[in-house]
């Protein structure tokens, strides 16, 4: 699970005294790590989502918090906690005012508290959500995988406090980057911005990388929020990793963890869908067509399918050089209209009906109602295959 601001300080103000100043609707910033910082310059070296603590020690006065404070939140840190004692003995109202403008974090504790104590406590909580996540992600994909071994991943996934009755919905990503040498940095962000997106609904999600797709596994996610949380998804990283292109199949929410199998399989299909066709997400319950063709488990009847239609005509495309399976697809998605695809092909319409002619010759028919399902049909099997 992703550690929170409200998680990690759930129970701080009993124990160590920690008083929350301002900030409070972003309590859900994620928090990677915990570090004493206590000087404004030292913030260009965080990565973003730290919890700092600051004790004020090596200042004459509080003058230098507020510009302290700019510097984290354009670094992304995810909150301040000051230690509130004989170097900071207030908190500044220029600072506060800031803090709450911002609504960034702003946290005190009283000096008697020791900071090695509340840290080293943030620090295991820390490190065991990751030994979570990675604990959570084995036991998911055992489900999604050998969903006959219930009884090894059942006992673990009903102890990290998941309904293995409730709904689940899986999402398959990918993206494509100019460079591999970035593949690791973009994998990271894109976790982190859906991370952060999907935790202020529930914390019921686990990522985990499969193969070179990312995988998203959703308990009782509503898929409006989904989909809405994919398209936020995509909007930053237009403008942070501009040449960095998302793609995503999302499946149905069924009932029960024995679906997850079922849905990895949508997931994947549509998402392999969305790549050849250049879009951003493609959702099963507005796959149309694709939605009945996925559910077909033996694929040899849909090749056969495919090669007794389009099969010929891809094969007389690829022996003379010609766009005949182009032609027939626009033709088709125009209702027949020879000039809608003239239009659209920029070529003129005797040209347009002499290849139908020649289509409908290749073919042996005489592409009427009937033909046209069947071949629409074909079209979308090669989609899906």
């Amino acid at each position: 699970m992703a550690i929170t601001l409200r998680y990690l300080c759930k129970y701080a103000r009993e124990n160590y005294g920690m008083n929350l100043i301002c900030g409070e609707s972003n309590m859900n910033n994620l928090v990677s790590w915990v570090h004493m910082l206590e000087d404004p310059e030292t913030a260009s070296f965080l990565h973003g989502q730290e919890l700092i603590f600051s004790t004020g020690i090596g200042h004459k006065d509080t003058a230098w918090l507020y510009s302290f404070a700019k510097g984290l939140v354009e670094h992304q840190a995810s909150g301040l906690v000051l230690n509130i004692g004989p170097y900071i003995q207030s908190v500044p109202e220029d600072l506060i005012a800031y803090c709450r403008e911002v609504q960034f974090p702003l946290f005190t504790v009283p000096w008697k508290t020791r900071i090695v104590d509340i840290t080293n406590d943030f620090c295991r909580k820390i490190i065991k959500a990751e030994e979570n996540e990675i604990t959570v992600a084995g036991a998911l994909r055992n489900a999604i995988f050998f969903p006959e071994r219930i009884s090894e991943y059942r006992p673990l996934l009903e102890r990290k406090e998941f309904d293995l009755e409730a709904e689940f919905c899986l999402m398959a990503l990918s993206f494509q980057i100019p460079s591999s040498e970035k593949f690791l940095e973009y994998d990271k962000a894109v976790r982190l911005h859906l991370t952060k997106l999907l935790i202020n609904y529930s914390d019921r999600f686990n990522i985990f990388r499969q193969d070179k797709n990312l995988i998203v596994v959703l308990q009782s996610f509503p898929q409006d929020i989904v989909e809405d949380a994919l398209d936020q998804l995509v909007e930053v990283c237009k403008y942070g990793y501009p040449d960095c292109r998302i793609s995503a199949g999302i499946s149905v929410n069924d009932s029960g963890i024995h679906s997850l199998a079922r849905n990895y399989k949508r997931a994947i299909a549509l998402l392999r869908i969305a790549e050849r066709q250049g879009q951003t997400k493609l959702s099963y319950r507005n796959s149309g067509l694709f939605k009945l063709l996925i559910e077909i488990e033996d694929t040899t009847v849909l090749k056969r399918f495919y090669e007794e239609t389009l099969g010929q005509m891809e094969d007389y495309d690829k022996k003379n050089q010609t766009d005949y399976l182009v032609t027939l697809k626009y033709y088709l998605d125009y209702n027949a209209s020879v000039q809608e695809v003239a239009k659209e092909t920029y070529v003129h319409r005797n040209t347009i009906n002499y290849k139908i002619k020649k289509i409908k010759e290749i073919l042996q028919c005489d592409l009427d109602y009937q033909d046209g399902l069947k071949l629409l049909l074909a079209f979308h099997i090669k989609e899906l295959l």
